[in-house]
C-alpha cells in the first residue's frame, strides 16, 4: 500500500513539473493601461495602442474667379460691348461631398506590455507585430507578414488649365511720335519755309493701348477669314484646322483684355471629425460661404455643413459584462477592441450627401484575450481579433 502512495506522489510531482515547464516555455507578460500607475519604474517592455477611426469629410468645391480686364473701361466705347466683367470677384460652390474613415492610434487606449525578467532563460520567445504608429497587428505570429494600413480612394477631378491672367497685356508701352516743325527764314523780302521732322518716343495712354489691341483683333479676324475662304489658294490639309484654332485662341486672349476672364478650378478641402460614445444626432462641422468657402468661424456668415451620426449599438448586449475592463493589470492577456458601427451622412442646405455605414473602434467595447498557447491576429483598423490559433 505504501508503494502505491509513493507512486502517486511521484506522478503528481511529474505533472506539476510539466505544467511549470510548459508555462515557462511561453514566458509571462503583464499588460497595464498607460498612466494607470500599475507600471513598475524599472519595468522592461513596450507600449502598443488600439486604433480609433476619424471621419474624413472631403468637400469638392468649384472656385470661380472673375478678373476685370485692363481695358474694360473702353469696352463699350471701342468695341460696343456692355456685357463684361466690371470688378474682380471670387465665388465658391459645393459640387460634391465624400466621406471616408482614417485610422490612427487612440490616445485613450495605450497599453504597456511588461516582460517577466524572472522567467526561465529557456522560455519561448514572444513575437509582437506592431504598425509603425504603434497599433498592434498580431501576437506570436512571426511567420505571417502583415501589410500597412492602406485605403485607396480614387478621385477624378476635371480642373481648368493653369492660365496666365491677360498674357498679352504686356505690349510695347512706347510709340514713335513724329512732329513737323516749320522754320521760317526771312531775308529782306524773301521768306524761306523749311520743314523739319522731329521724332520722339512717348508713352502710350491706356486708350491708345486699347485701340491698338482692338485693331489687332480686327487683323486676327481678317486673317481667319482669309484662311478659311482659301485666300492663299494652298491646300494646308489638317494644318488649316490647327491654324484656325490658334487664331481663335489669340482672338479670345485679346478680347479678354476688354471683357475680362473667368477661371474655374476644382479644389478639395477636408474636415476631420472624431465621434465618441456620446456622439449622436446632427452636429455642425463648419460653415460654408459662397464668398469665402469653408470657414471655422462660428460667428461668420455662411450655411452650416452638418454631419449626422446614427450609432447602431451592435455591442449593446456585451457592454455590461465588459464595463470594468481596461483599468486593471493583466497577466498573460492582451487588451483588444470589439468595434461598433454607425450610419454617417453629411447635410448641407437640407440636402443629404454621402450616406455611408462605417465601423468605429472607439464606439465599441474593450475586452481581453489570453496569449498562452494562442496566436492572435488583429484588424489594424478596428482593433478586433481576426484570427485565433490555439495550440
Amino acid at each position: 500500500m505504501r508503494h502505491y502512495q509513493y507512486f502517486f506522489a511521484i506522478i503528481i510531482v511529474l505533472f506539476s513539473s510539466l505544467g511549470i515547464a510548459n508555462s515557462n516555455l511561453y514566458g509571462q507578460i503583464f499588460v497595464s493601461p498607460a498612466n494607470s500607475g500599475n507600471k513598475n519604474q524599472d519595468a522592461v517592455g513596450f507600449y502598443y495602442a488600439l486604433p480609433r477611426n476619424a471621419i474624413k469629410v472631403d468637400v469638392i468645391i468649384e472656385k470661380n474667379e472673375r478678373f476685370k480686364g485692363p481695358y474694360s473701361e473702353f469696352a463699350s466705347k471701342i468695341l460696343g460691348i456692355d456685357d463684361f466683367v466690371k470688378q474682380d470677384e471670387t465665388s465658391f460652390k459645393i459640387i460634391d461631398i465624400l466621406t471616408t474613415t482614417v485610422t490612427e492610434p487612440d490616445p485613450d487606449a495605450w497599453f504597456f506590455v511588461e516582460f517577466d525578467e524572472r522567467g526561465s532563460k529557456d522560455a519561448r520567445s514572444l513575437v509582437f507585430d506592431l504598425h509603425s504608429n504603434g497599433i498592434i497587428l498580431s501576437f506570436d505570429d512571426a511567420q505571417n507578414s502583415h501589410g500597412e494600413i492602406a485605403r485607396k480612394i480614387d478621385k477624378t477631378f476635371v480642373n481648368a488649365p493653369n492660365e496666365k491672367h491677360f498674357q498679352y497685356y504686356a505690349e510695347r508701352n512706347l510709340y514713335q511720335r513724329i512732329d513737323t516743325i516749320v522754320r521760317r527764314i526771312t531775308i529782306d523780302t524773301t521768306v524761306i519755309r523749311r520743314n523739319i521732322l522731329q521724332s520722339a518716343w512717348v508713352d502710350r495712354n491706356p486708350e491708345q493701348k486699347a485701340r491698338a489691341a482692338a485693331d489687332f483683333i480686327h487683323k486676327i479676324r481678317d486673317s481667319r477669314l482669309n484662311l478659311i475662304t482659301g485666300f492663299q489658294e494652298i491646300n494646308y490639309g489638317q494644318s488649316i484646322v490647327y491654324m484656325d484654332q490658334q487664331l481663335q485662341n489669340l482672338e479670345e486672349e485679346y478680347l479678354s483684355l476688354f471683357l475680362g476672364k473667368e477661371v474655374k478650378t476644382i479644389i478639395e478641402q477636408s474636415v476631420y471629425f472624431y465621434p465618441d460614445k456620446e456622439t449622436k444626432g446632427i452636429i455642425t462641422l463648419v460653415k460654408f460661404s459662397e464668398n469665402v468657402g469653408l470657414t471655422n468661424d462660428g460667428n461668420g456668415k455662411g450655411d452650416p455643413l452638418q454631419i449626422n451620426i446614427e450609432p447602431l449599438m451592435i455591442t449593446a448586449s456585451i457592454i455590461d459584462e465588459n464595463k470594468t475592463i481596461g483599468k486593471s493589470k493583466l497577466t498573460n492577456s492582451l487588451y483588444y477592441r470589439i468595434p461598433d458601427a454607425a450610419d454617417v451622412s453629411v447635410i448641407y442646405k437640407g440636402k443629404t450627401y454621402a450616406k455611408e455605414r462605417f465601423g468605429f473602434s472607439q464606439l465599441g467595447v474593450l475586452s481581453t484575450a489570453p496569449v498562452n498557447k494562442t496566436r492572435l491576429i488583429f484588424d489594424p483598423e478596428t482593433g478586433m481579433i481576426k484570427t485565433v490559433k490555439r495550440e
